[in-house]
């Protein structure tokens, strides 16, 4: 018995990203973890100018707050050293 056919086919996409911007992508996720589904959420998120914290991972939360600015780069460490 065949697959149904998806509504909502998946189109193939090729980015650039810097080194470094990568590097800190690949250090959020874990091995099971996709990144085409990661990037699938931000820019869906990104679209819906919402974040739902709920799926958020901890790291993410603590890069969050350090990028802006409410918690030091030490204490992100100290944090990040937890998780």
């Amino acid at each position: 018995m065949p697959r149904r056919r998806s509504s909502d086919k998946v189109v193939p996409i090729s980015i650039g990203l810097p080194t470094s911007l990568m590097m800190r992508l690949d250090e959020q996720l874990s091995y099971t973890q996709s990144r085409s589904l990661w990037v699938q959420s931000a820019i869906k998120q990104k679209l819906d100018n919402k974040i739902n914290f709920d799926t958020v991972e901890s790291k993410q939360l603590i890069g969050m707050l350090q990028y802006r600015g409410i918690i030091s780069y030490a204490r992100a460490n100290e944090l990040l050293e937890k998780c």
